[in-house]
């Protein structure tokens, strides 16, 4: 078993595990990393007994499909953290639970389009890691995603590795050598079903080897990116190649390449076919990634009874129920609906994003949660939306909840007069001259109304019903954009 809470050190933790919680402004902050996004439900049931145990209403998904738990107010009890474990929810070696981060497709295996199921391959990597503790030197931000090239598609998540398919037996690498927060590249290397887990390992070790010869401190110790800019990007792939079990020689090399179009963050919201004959997966939205213990209840049954017996998180802080039957759809639906719970992708809450604010965080310097939660309770009563809109509530500029560049992004400020919480209103779309034009400060009662005049223009001054937001956006004069975003 591994160390109990109370006696591990948090006040240097920058990204926790269930074993190494941090401090924030609301508590303690810890983490159950869930590889490949998969619960059955006998961990949704772990998961409801944690809640019940700490006495805190919700688990929040991230947008790593994983689970956080804020505002802990003591350490969980060593006999949860052996439930955790035993069910799978933690690792039994806690060197490595800080690694779990396993991202994949969220709709592998079930995704008519894809074009290989890369379920066997997450599972061999998690296992991998469950084997080699001297991993756990590696930076607890180290993530690994799986795309099966299907329609709900991972490729532009934030990882430090991406294998994306690109036929039915072979994978492009793709590492993460840009930026902070951006969406890894391929790097010129193809990759064989049986080459894969290969690589990964030969990348991971040659990652930990760099550590070790780099050094870098608890807090901050260098990203994959990091260790790949010391070397050069050719220089890395040699030491990985030195590592590789596989027989193919590679170079990595940097590929000009077009930028990739983000795939639509809701393709898996609401009913879909699925490839298997008379099974349809049904995408569910959770409000700000939050899961009450009533919904994880009641999902956990809807899924035995009509499912599969699984769950899947979505890097997009929803979920998915897999495997209904069609006669089974409308009562499922209404299930969903009798929680609480959104499962059309229009609905105003089912693309909006908030990091954790001034209440959890020292950077953040609005109440982010509470006035995104406000913001929906708002536009849900007013507006019934054609197409869906993505809304990110940041606390400060440094957009953690959300790396991709939403329709309408609201930065936290406290330079207003009265030093109180306001937003900056960001409009992707918006030609870079009039930005500075458009910097006007929001008060958080302001920003529904700002929200909302933008729909009424949008839906009532568009080209036709195809014209995104964005597009609309782009062609405004400043004049009209000021007009639309004066609340005055």
């Amino acid at each position: 078993m591994g160390k109990e809470l109370n006696s591990v050190s948090v006040e240097h933790t920058i990204c926790p595990d269930i074993y190494h919680p941090a401090v924030a402004r609301d508590g303690l902050l810890t983490r159950l990393r869930i590889p490949g996004g998969v619960l059955d439900t006998s961990q949704c049931l772990a998961i409801d007994h944690l809640l019940a145990t700490t006495g805190l209403e919700y688990i929040q998904v991230t947008n790593r499909a994983n689970l956080q738990l804020r505002a802990l107010t003591g350490h969980i009890p060593t006999e949860v953290l052996i439930k955790l474990t035993d069910c799978g929810l933690a690792a039994s070696n806690s060197a490595v639970d800080g690694i779990r981060n396993i991202m994949m497709s969220p709709t592998a295996g079930i995704d008519a389009q894809e074009l290989i199921d890369i379920r066997p391959l997450a599972q061999a990597w998690h296992e991998y890691l469950s084997h080699h503790p001297e991993l756990g030197i590696l930076s607890t931000k180290f993530s690994v995603g799986f795309d099966g090239g299907g329609s709900v598609g991972i490729i532009n998540r934030p990882n430090d590795i991406t294998l994306l398919a690109v036929s039915d037996r072979e994978f492009d690498l793709y590492l993460g050598i840009g930026d902070r927060g951006s969406a890894p590249l391929p790097v010129g290397v193809k990759l064989g079903l049986d080459e894969c887990i290969p690589m990964l390992a030969a990348i991971a070790q040659s990652y930990r080897s760099g550590i070790e010869l780099l050094g870098g401190d608890i807090r901050r110790k260098p990203r994959l990116r990091d260790i790949i800019r010391h070397w050069g990007l050719t220089g890395f792939s040699e030491i990985v190649q030195l590592e590789f079990t596989g027989s193919s020689h590679f170079i990595f090399k940097n590929l000009p390449i077009s930028p990739i179009s983000p795939p639509s963050p809701i393709p898996h919201i609401g009913v879909h076919r699925q490839s298997q004959s008379d099974r349809y997966y049904l995408g569910v939205v959770l409000l700000l990634g939050r899961w009450n213990r009533n919904q994880i209840e009641g999902l956990a049954e809807i899924a035995e009874r009509y499912g599969n017996g699984t769950i899947r998180l979505t890097p997009w802080q929803n979920i998915i129920l897999p495997d209904i039957q069609g006669i089974d759809l409308e009562r499922v639906q209404a299930l969903i609906t009798d929680l609480d719970l959104i499962h059309t992708a229009n609905h105003p809450s089912s693309l909006l994003r908030a990091c954790a604010g001034s209440t959890g965080c020292k950077f953040g310097a609005t109440y982010t949660q509470r006035d995104a939660i406000d913001l929906s309770n708002y536009l849900a009563t007013k507006y019934k939306l054609d197409l869906p809109l993505s809304i990110h509530f940041s606390g400060c500029d440094r957009s953690c909840a959300q790396h991709d560049r939403a329709d309408i992004t609201l930065w936290g400020d406290d330079k207003s007069p009265d030093q109180s919480g306001h937003y900056r209103i960001s409009i992707e779309g918006v030609p870079a001259a009039f930005e500075r034009e458009l910097s006007d400060l929001y008060s958080p009662a302001q920003v529904p109304i700002a929200i909302g005049k933008s729909i009424d223009a949008y839906h009532y001054q568009r080209l036709n019903l195809q014209e995104s937001f964005r597009a609309f956006i782009s062609r405004q004069s400043l004049s009209q954009l000021q007009q639309i975003f004066n609340v005055v």
